[in-house]
């Protein structure tokens, strides 16, 4: 099953599209062409995959807070009781526990927010610190 791409007369310059082009006018390029391009393309951005939004650092700090949430619902439900002792005799402190874990989340929360500041508005971030 070997097919021939090329055209029927063999030459790709004699497509339509070839000829078209020779009969046009040649054009220079300008003094500040590349810097035109290059300013353009600056401006332009980096076009960012759709999957990329899911691996940002709101959701990212969104499912660390959730995350923490979770254990610490977790945690009080099917933690040991306040009136009942660990194997060292010391009782359970589960406040104390979960401050712990709210505090650790928090971090986290920030580091992550401080490792990519444009991605969150004035309002977010002034939200994350709890002004």
């Amino acid at each position: 099953m070997n097919r021939n791409t090329t055209p029927p007369d063999d030459s790709w310059e004699s497509d339509a599209v070839w000829k078209l082009l020779d009969q046009a006018a040649p054009k220079a390029a300008g003094s500040r062409f590349a810097d035109e391009v290059v300013r353009t393309a600056r401006l332009a951005g980096e076009v960012k995959p759709w999957w990329s939004g899911l691996l940002a650092p709101a959701p990212l700090a969104g499912l660390a807070a959730a995350t923490a949430a979770l254990v610490f619902s977790a945690f009080s439900l099917f933690g040991p009781s306040a009136g009942s002792s660990t194997t060292t005799g010391a009782p359970a402190d589960n406040s104390s526990q979960a401050a712990n874990i709210q505090e650790i989340a928090e971090t986290e929360t920030l580091i992550a927010a401080v490792d990519h500041l444009d991605d969150f508005s004035d309002k977010e971030l002034v939200s994350l610190i709890g002004f």
